[in-house]
């Protein structure tokens, strides 16, 4: 039988450690014990909520229904037939964990992900990517269990439908999906990831290597993010708009210093950051919450806050980015209400 807590507070269990109650609480550390928190949740009719690390989730005052916190552990990493590596690890594993037990045992591929806060299962959901990869890119297979069907699945990559921070977990099709673990495929001959443009630069000339690639990746998170044990954040909370090439010609030509990327299908992807920087809110603060002074893609909390205070912030500059630019910014945490 599972005791559901009642009136629990959640600004320990989020990294932006807003004021936040959660009407009940439960954990899950076994795919037996999640059965029985959802069966709980549906004999109550409780709305049910997934929490990992919370490292990408601004909690509102009061979240209503059933709060669930999958604990699952678990890790194994053997070789496959082809030379590749498949490390198998548990939804509630910590997520730079798994990567720097990767990278100590000799195994590369996940290093340019390093120092990303939260769960696998999190990272899973959103398709964590720095420094030129997506998890998506190394993600092999994915266990869930079914709430519709009560089941437990796999799924591959493909019917993961991931995309630049989106799953299928983010759609209403996979809104009965729980992660229960991932399998990821490390390749077995390493090559380093080096498209993101600032590292070629911290290394220095150093011999490239998986542990030296994640030191350097930790060094360059470290001098541009915030520490959330120390200023609560949930890590870059606007997504990097997607637009039309023709919507961002002429932006590019009026604002030659706009950071672009082009993709596929005649689209280009803007850095938000930078967007915001210039309709001039990086720094700007608003009561208990602001705009990081280093990194203008990090809402922080100064104190005291609550989701209602992020909220405020996030559409003020929404808006003023939309006024200066025409380009609509999306969220990237998950809002728990």
């Amino acid at each position: 039988m599972i005791d559901l807590k009642l009136d629990v507070p959640l600004e320990g269990l989020t990294t932006f450690g807003l004021r936040s109650t959660a009407e009940a609480y439960a954990e899950a550390a076994t795919t037996d014990e999640l059965r029985a928190v959802l069966a709980a949740a549906r004999e109550r009719n409780l709305p049910v909520h997934f929490l990992g690390g919370g490292a990408n989730t601004v909690a509102m005052p009061r979240v209503k229904g059933l709060v669930v916190r999958v604990t699952m552990k678990g890790f194994d990493a053997r070789r496959a037939t082809d030379g590749d590596v498949l490390v198998t690890a548990a939804a509630g594993e910590v997520w730079d964990e798994v990567v720097s037990r990767t990278v100590a045992e000799g195994f590369g591929g996940l290093e340019n992900l390093a120092a990303i806060p939260g769960t696998v299962g999190g990272a899973v959901v959103q398709n964590i990517g720095a420094y030129g990869l997506e998890l998506a890119e190394r993600l092999e297979s994915v266990t869930v269990y079914d709430r519709a069907s009560e089941s437990v699945r796999t799924l591959t990559r493909e019917a993961c439908d991931f995309g630049y921070r989106h799953s299928i977990f983010k759609t209403d099709a996979g809104k009965d999906l729980v992660v229960l673990s991932a399998t990821l495929r490390l390749p077995g001959e390493w090559t380093p990831v080096m498209t993101y443009k600032g590292l070629d630069e911290a290394l220095g000339g150093a011999e490239t290597t998986p542990a030296v690639l994640e030191t350097v990746v930790r060094a360059i998170r470290a001098k541009k993010l915030p520490d959330p044990k120390v200023l609560g954040n949930a890590g870059s909370f606007f997504k990097n708009p997607v637009v039309p090439k023709v919507v961002a010609r002429p932006l590019l030509t009026v604002h030659q210093s706009l950071v672009a990327y082009p993709l596929g299908g005649a689209r280009v992807k803007l850095a938000a950051g930078w967007l915001i920087e210039q309709a001039g809110f990086k720094g700007y603060r608003s009561g208990p919450v602001g705009v990081c002074e280093n990194h203008a893609l990090i809402l922080v909390n100064y104190g005291g806050a609550t989701g209602e205070d992020v909220e405020r912030l996030m559409k003020e500059i929404t808006a003023g980015v939309e006024a200066k630019f025409g380009i609509a910014l999306e969220p990237e945490p998950v809002f728990l209400q």
